[in-house]
């Protein structure tokens, strides 16, 4: 049964929390439940308060995500869709080249007199434990990570609650709180690349060597889409 009845207290104003759980759980009116979405934009507090309450009511009784709660858990979601989509591609091309490399080294050639040089036996040795020194170093350089702060805004300088911060390429990622908030940890050489997102707003990326300590990010919304009329 759908509920009909205002959802906002008429002396506060403030969501009532019985109609977020009937929001939730999908049983308010649709005039209803569009008020409702409309609040949470505006308030970040509630917005984040209202994510949080879904992931319990989840849990509880397995409740369908409305609207606005689905386009952020989506967002989330997406993303290690997204890397294991370029992953197989690149290594389809990897096993493609590494085909075709088998094949010309493979292929019939003159056979050419052989000339012995006289080549030291501990110089092999030498070169391979050259080569495991940098690779040992640069080992030990990406396991150091740090922890990132930052905190994102939308585009009046309000902050953005339940706001998705991913480090691409991966599936490590985290949200914002009330305030906009986040901290994440990166590796410490600063080569990853840091995805922003949020529900109805463009995608933004940034490196994490370039992102200060506390730095905000202003995330636009996006353009609407262009109706186009056909006249017969």
């Amino acid at each position: 049964m759908k509920l009909t009845a205002t959802p906002f207290d008429p002396q506060t104003g403030e969501l009532l929390p019985v109609y977020r759980d009937a929001y939730l759980r999908g049983d308010l009116a649709r005039a209803s439940a569009q008020a409702v979405e409309d609040y949470l934009h505006r308030d970040a507090g509630q917005a984040h308060s209202t994510v949080t309450r879904w992931h319990q009511l989840h849990t509880e009784e397995a409740a369908a995500a409305p609207g606005w709660v689905q386009q952020q858990l989506t967002f989330i979601r997406e993303q290690p869709q997204r890397f294991r989509r370029r992953a197989l591609s690149l290594v389809t091309v990897s096993a493609l080249l590494a085909g075709v490399s088998m094949a010309a080294t493979n292929h019939p050639s003159n056979v050419l007199p052989i000339t012995r040089l006289p080549v030291a036996s501990a110089l092999p040795a030498v070169a391979s434990l050259e080569a495991v020194a940098p690779s040992a170093a640069s080992a030990a350089a990406a396991s150091r990570t740090v922890l990132l702060h930052g905190r994102i805004l939308n585009e009046k300088g309000q902050p953005l609650a339940g706001a998705t911060v991913l480090r691409k390429g991966t599936s490590q990622g985290t949200s914002t709180d009330a305030q906009g908030n986040y901290s994440l940890r990166v590796p410490a050489d600063g080569l990853a690349t840091l995805q922003y997102g949020y529900g109805g707003y463009t995608e933004q990326e940034v490196a994490a060597g370039q992102a200060k300590a506390g730095e905000a990010v202003t995330l636009q919304p996006k353009a609407p889409k262009r109706k186009h009329w056909l006249f017969f």
